[in-house]
């Protein structure tokens, strides 16, 4: 019997083969994390109505047979019973994961009087048909509710896009707007692409991507903030300097700047070093502040 030599592996070898298992196993954990993320913040959207407040009673509510509610104070009631209208919807009751995202505002408001409201109208980008819902949704509150003719808007992240769309259509329901890193150029965030592609069936704007492209100035929040101004619409948004995915100058400067020059009152809280997203944009003075203001 022979017996061949045992082969040498070179070092650069195995080196460059570690090397290149690890970079695999690596890039498998980052993709792992990452859909771990999205499964996470897929997940955050509700399926349910729920939330408990110190100061509030929640109100499940219907209109064209998607979620609502409204959150009445069990304590002093504003005597203007006025009131803050929260863009997306699930962010004033419990997410998909137990939290209540603007605890801080909502607890504050509620103690104060103020009743709280919001309506799933989807990732829907500021359509036309989606403030249809919102403005049915307000009737409801008005009318059925007795709440103040005027509301106060919290439009955060995609949120903007909602709260800016229903309020120029509506300026002279709106007293204030009150803005978490909030997307108003549609051009921006999402693109125009996905703004045709991201609203579910019946919210979205009806329009093929070459339609929407010749209507932007129609239809844009940004381009259509003069009835709020002549209305004398109050806004205020709190925003990251380092905001990627909605960019601070892109949407709530350019927001105040053009507000400006048509005369409107607009404040704009820039927040060093934050992205889209961190506690100081959750629990900001100035903002409750704003939306509690006389």
């Amino acid at each position: 019997m022979t017996f061949q030599p045992a082969k040498r592996h070179c070092p650069w070898v195995v080196g460059t083969t570690l090397v290149l298992l690890g970079g695999a196993i690596a890039r498998a954990d980052s993709k792992q994390v990452e859909r771990a993320k999205a499964e996470y913040i897929r997940k955050m959207i509700p399926t349910k109505i729920v939330g408990t407040y110190p100061s509030g009673k929640l109100r499940e509510l219907r209109v064209h047979g998607r979620k609502a509610y409204l959150v009445e104070p069990t304590g002093k009631v504003d005597p203007q019973r006025r009131w803050v209208w929260t863009f997306p919807f699930w962010l004033a009751i419990n997410d998909g994961h137990g939290r209540l995202q603007h605890r801080f505002y909502v607890d504050k408001l509620l103690a104060a009087g103020f009743a709280v409201a919001g309506i799933d109208v989807g990732t829907s980008c500021g359509s036309p048909s989606a403030a249809d819902v919102c403005q049915d949704f307000y009737q409801l509150l008005v009318s059925q509710h007795g709440l103040n003719r005027r509301a106060r808007l919290i439009g955060q992240s995609n949120g903007g896009l909602m709260a800016y769309a229903w309020a120029f259509r509506h300026p002279e329901s709106v007293d204030r707007i009150a803005g978490i890193c909030p997307a108003t150029d549609f051009r921006t965030w999402p693109g125009l692409p996905n703004v045709v592609a991201f609203p579910e069936q019946g919210l979205g704007y009806g329009l093929s991507l070459e339609q929407l492209t010749g209507r932007v100035s129609e239809l844009n929040p940004i381009d259509n903030l003069r009835p709020l101004a002549t209305a004398g619409v109050k806004i205020l948004h709190v925003h990251g300097d380092k905001d990627e995915l909605v960019p601070l100058a892109a949407n709530s400067l350019d927001v105040a700047t053009r507000y400006k020059q048509l005369g409107g009152s607009a404040q704009i809280v820039v927040l060093k070093g934050l992205g889209h997203g961190g506690t100081p944009l959750y629990e900001s003075d100035p903002f409750i502040k704003f939306l509690l203001a006389d």
